[in-house]
């Protein structure tokens, strides 16, 4: 009777013990709601916080690189761009796949103005404050979805195979044991808690030792089943900003019924650590096997379907990304709603840079290729990545950043913020042309009869090319980079190319006049100090201030006077002069 007495109370305390945590835990999770809550409703239409980790943003582009398509912005363009850090700034994304969609749209431009991903309708709703309250309810599932980790699902759903057949027969008995251990208690008491303590850690030396050979993946089918209820969950929402995406929910998690089943009770939670119930429900997994054992179910039941879970992982990187977007667009101090048509003509009215706080716009008609002179740091390059940026985000989330935009379905190139190759042992001059000739590969298929599917309108043309060059082969003598540069150039033109090109090199403006249109960039010197307008202007440049800026920027009046005296007697000679006097 006595050994009785002792198990009825050890199962109260425990019970006692269990109530007290599962208490504890709700108001946990309530807390946590309402700061998450608070968080997204004063975060919408602020500049992105995100902390990302080096290592789980290097897993980001993978889902662009699982949907590969030919007309994709190659590296070189995304580093010229800076679009790693215009990246972060629209990155208000809840989830892993909102992150890796959106940075998928941001390398895909649209080749018909049709395809682009989202419409303005679908931005005006997000972006509503009336909606406010339905938008933060799509934000808090997709805050339930979360991330996998460190790592994308990409890495792990094509090697599951490499698991090969797991049996549950052990983790059974596993199961079972601490329950025929318990009820030994109840014959008698100490030999009862002695194989129960054995059990469990044996127990616990079973599970380690396969957690260790199957973690990565079990931490990947967790967010696999997060990802299962929070498509169900927005499909509940019934949002008519996204009728389109969630439509499809329904059939696709047909194909997982039996993968869903029972599995409730086995998701780990995300803030396990405080909440003490979700602490207890992981020592209740551990000790019983519980999720080596839905793991097992679900690795069979998953193989074949990885096209659904591609799906869903669409749709809902799709409805996070969107959302991310429209709080992007309200920080912007303007925007368009650009017009994409069928030439390659390029109009942009107070066109700006969008990572600048102070940008300086700038208009340009442009139905033909542009030449930009001017001296350093005048406004050349920042002008070109401008306009790249412009016709890049119009093509890939519809916004323009200027006051009014029209503009081609382009693929884009650009060759700017080059350096040499120490790694494959290659100069600056060599890195350089093999940039320069991805673009003329580009552009041959203006010319040629047969072109890419992959960069083909419906019309079955290949899309125009638009690119931006800054300085054109810097990285040789002045005699072959001026010949060189003035046939390149002149080959995008006549390839129906669209180039942006800027240049010191003033001959190139003559040279070319007859295909390129002329602009520049200048500054004024006032009391020795330099001031830049950063304004476009018609034609070539007439100044040389180059000299002028030693002045100004401190170095000694004699190397500035023999510099111009020097180069006074070139352009007044034709030729160097070894002797000065």
């Amino acid at each position: 009777m006595g050994e009785f007495q002792s198990v009825l109370s050890f199962a109260g305390l425990l019970a006692a013990f269990i109530i007290v945590t599962l208490m504890l835990g709700m108001q946990e999770r309530k807390r946590s709601r309402s700061k998450l809550i608070r968080s997204l409703r004063e975060g919408f239409g602020r500049p992105s916080s995100k902390k990302t980790s080096p290592e789980r943003y290097a897993q980001i582009p993978q889902y662009y690189l699982h949907h590969r398509q030919d007309h994709q912005i190659d590296d070189i363009t995304w580093n010229d761009l800076d679009m790693d850090q215009l990246f972060r700034v629209m990155d208000s994304t809840c989830s892993a796949s909102g992150e890796e969609y959106l940075y998928y749209l941001l390398r895909t431009p649209s080749l018909q103005a049709q395809d682009l991903a989202f419409s303005q309708e679908q931005y005006d709703w997000m972006a509503d404050d009336s909606n406010a309250d339905a938008r933060i309810g799509l934000q808090e599932i997709l805050s339930k979805l979360g991330h996998a980790g460190r790592y994308s699902l990409y890495d792990y759903i094509d090697f599951t195979t490499a698991l090969g057949e797991r049996r549950n027969l052990p983790h059974y008995i596993a199961a079972a044991a601490p329950f025929a251990a318990f009820g030994l208690m109840f014959l008698h008491t100490g030999f009862g808690l002695i194989a129960l303590l054995i059990v469990f850690a044996f127990n616990l030396h079973t599970y380690f030792k396969e957690k260790a050979v199957i973690a990565p993946y079990f931490q990947v089918f967790n967010y696999i089943l997060r990802l299962l209820d929070c498509a169900k969950a927005l499909e509940k929402e019934n949002c008519p900003a996204i009728l389109e995406e969630t439509r499809q929910i329904p059939a696709l998690l047909k194909a997982f019924s039996s993968f869903r089943r029972g599995s409730s009770l086995l998701l780990g939670s995300a803030g396990a650590d405080s909440d003490p119930f979700g602490f207890i429900m992981e020592y209740v997994r551990i000790l019983f096997h519980l999720d080596l054992i839905k793991f097992n179910n679900m690795l069979g039941q998953m193989r074949g379907r990885q096209q659904e879970i591609d799906a869903l992982l669409t749709i809902t990187g799709r409805i996070d990304a969107c959302i991310s977007i429209a709080s992007w667009r309200r920080t912007l101090p303007v925007y368009a709603v650009p017009v994409l048509q069928k030439d390659s003509a390029f109009s942009a009215q107070d066109l700006y840079h969008p990572l600048l706080e102070e940008a300086v716009p700038n208009s340009i008609e442009a139905d033909r290729p542009v030449l930009l002179t001017g001296s350093n740091a005048s406004g050349k390059s920042t002008f070109l990545k401008a306009a790249a940026l412009c016709a890049l985000l119009s093509q890939t989330v519809g916004i323009a950043p200027a006051g009014s935009y029209s503009g081609g379905c382009y693929r884009i190139y650009t060759s700017m913020a080059l350096r040499d190759s120490l790694q494959d042992g290659e100069s600056y001059f060599i890195v350089e042309i093999k940039s320069l000739g991805r673009i003329l590969d580009a552009a041959s298929q203006n010319r040629s009869d047969t072109s890419d599917s992959s960069a083909e309108r419906q019309d079955g043309t290949a899309a125009p090319v638009l690119c931006c060059i800054d300085e054109v082969l810097r990285g040789t003598n002045t005699v072959e980079r001026i010949a060189a540069s003035a046939e390149i150039l002149r080959c995008f033109a006549l390839s129906g190319t669209l180039c942006f090109a800027a240049t010191h090199d003033l001959e190139l403006t003559g040279l070319l006049s007859d295909v390129y249109d002329n602009f520049h960039f200048s500054e004024e010197i006032v009391d020795g100090d330099v001031r830049f307008s950063y304004r476009l202007i018609s034609g070539p440049s007439t100044s040389c201030n180059a000299i002028a800026l030693l002045g100004s920027l401190g170095y000694d009046p004699a190397i500035v006077e023999k510099a111009r005296e020097r180069a006074d007697r070139f352009l007044k000679e034709g030729a160097w002069n070894t002797a000065m006097e």
